[in-house]
């Protein structure tokens, strides 16, 4: 008769049952006592497998077989931790995720080898990971379909990702892991403005600077550099976002708007250099007095085109206006001008003409009978926006003192027109020029839409 195998003794260890986890301790050789903690049993009974972890290969994916085959197969004593994931397929066709961990303790006297597995439900954590693993997913196309190079950047200035456009822009391997410097990728002439922008946006500030990148054997770039601090819930700086937006070609059309805007200006002064002259040969008397105030005037227009031209065609300054047209009149110290105002508030294209004329006229005015004409008057020309009605208002005013006693004009010739009524061709506008004993004073007053630019910031 054959010998009749027995089942392997069963530990007792009431503890385990109380855990939630799936436990098993087991000889390693086929000899030795075990145990299965209650967990253990009751996932045996619902996968109809038997106890022994061996003999639940059938129920494992079989994506996952072999590395669950290879852990059970190492024998070699060990007390590390081995673990792995894997997925069970349940008898009602679905898959549930488990974590693995196996400890081996070695042989020890009169005892052989024991292996503790521990079996732990992770499919919830499973489903999470790979959801946030598809919106990672789903966000760095969202990213690579840009054209602009968007980076994350840590506060130490080490690149840690960045989307296929700046991958490209920078020469560098989307496979590359990064982890390298920035500044490092950008060329020397860029370091020292990118370094203050990482600097700032490392302190919590939104900064911008402009960069240029080259590439072996391809044309310079220029680019917009974005840095936008990502901030924690309690406001400190985690990583800085930057967006890099190629403006070569923004670039490029800019220089070409530069240089035409110059010939523009430099041809029209030409054809006010041809007016003057034409103006001298047809006259009878070339020296007399109107023909300087003529070509005074001509001189006052070309100013006024310098500063628009030097602005773009966007605009000047009140400041500049003010400062250039009085330049034009006359040669007074300094301190006989007094300018108050907001430096920064710019006039309309339009505007800057038509004020710049009358500021002209009333500086000639003011050096031949005014203020100016002796040693001791002064000017002063304030300007400012004033809500009215809920709507921005600019108000202008040149007002005289400590000149000789001023009569009203007998007639009003063109100067006249041009400090008075040529402003008021201005949608909205309205101006007065009043001859006082004590000093000539203008106003001028607009809507400040049709005068100045973004009048609204100021309210």
């Amino acid at each position: 008769m054959g010998q009749t195998q027995t089942a392997p003794p069963d530990i007792s260890c009431p503890a385990f049952d109380l855990l939630p986890d799936l436990i098993c301790m087991e000889p390693v050789s086929d000899t030795g006592a075990m145990h299965f903690n209650t967990a253990w049993k009751q996932q045996a009974a619902a996968l109809g497998v038997p106890l022994a972890f061996s003999e639940w290969l059938p129920v494992i994916v079989p994506a996952d077989q072999a590395q669950i085959t290879n852990i059970l197969r190492d024998t070699t004593p060990s007390d590390q931790l081995r673990s792995t994931s894997f997925r069970i397929l349940n008898p009602d066709g679905h898959t549930r995720w488990f974590l693995l961990r196996l400890v081996q303790r070695p042989a020890a006297s009169g005892e052989g080898a024991v292996r503790l597995l521990i079996l732990t439900d992770i499919h919830e954590q499973k489903r999470h990971e790979e959801a946030l693993l598809q919106k990672a997913d789903i966000r760095d196309r969202m990213l690579n379909v840009s054209v602009d190079c968007i980076k994350e950047i840590a506060k130490d200035g080490t690149l840690v990702h960045m989307n296929t456009a700046g991958c490209e822009a920078l020469g560098v391997d989307s496979t590359s892991g990064f982890s390298m410097s920035w500044l490092g990728l950008l060329p020397p002439e860029a370091h020292v403005p990118g370094g203050k922008a990482l600097k700032d946006a490392a302190e919590g500030q939104n900064v911008r600077f402009m960069g240029i990148s080259q590439l072996p054997g391809e044309p310079v770039r220029h680019w917009d550099n974005m840095l936008t601090p990502l901030l924690n819930p309690d406001q400190s700086v985690e990583a800085i976002l930057c967006v890099s937006r190629d403006v070569t070609i923004q670039r490029e059309h800019e220089q070409q708007i530069a240089l035409l805007l110059n010939e523009l200006n430099h041809r029209s002064k030409n054809m006010l250099a041809i007016f003057q002259a034409l103006i001298r040969r047809t006259v009878p008397d070339p020296t007399a007095p109107f023909v300087k105030v003529l070509e005074e005037r001509i001189t006052s227009i070309a100013r006024s085109q310098d500063l628009l031209i030097h602005g773009e065609w966007t605009g000047a300054t009140v400041h500049d206006v003010v400062t250039s047209q009085t330049a034009v009149a006359g040669d007074f110290p300094a301190t006989r001008l007094r300018i108050e105002g907001d430096p920064e508030l710019q006039f309309v294209p339009d505007t800057a003409d038509r004020i710049g004329l009358a500021i002209y006229e009333l500086t000639t005015n003011a050096i031949k009978y005014g203020a100016l004409s002796n040693d001791t008057g002064t000017v002063t020309v304030t300007w400012d926006l004033h809500d009215e009605e809920d709507k921005p208002v600019f108000r202008m005013c040149w007002k005289e003192t400590g000149g000789p006693t001023v009569a009203r004009p007998e007639r009003r010739g063109f100067g006249s027109i041009v400090i008075e009524h040529n402003p008021r061709s201005i949608p909205g506008a309205s101006s007065s020029c009043c001859h006082d004993p004590d000093g000539t004073v203008w106003t001028f007053s607009a809507p400040a839409e049709n005068v100045v630019r973004c009048p609204s910031r100021l309210f």
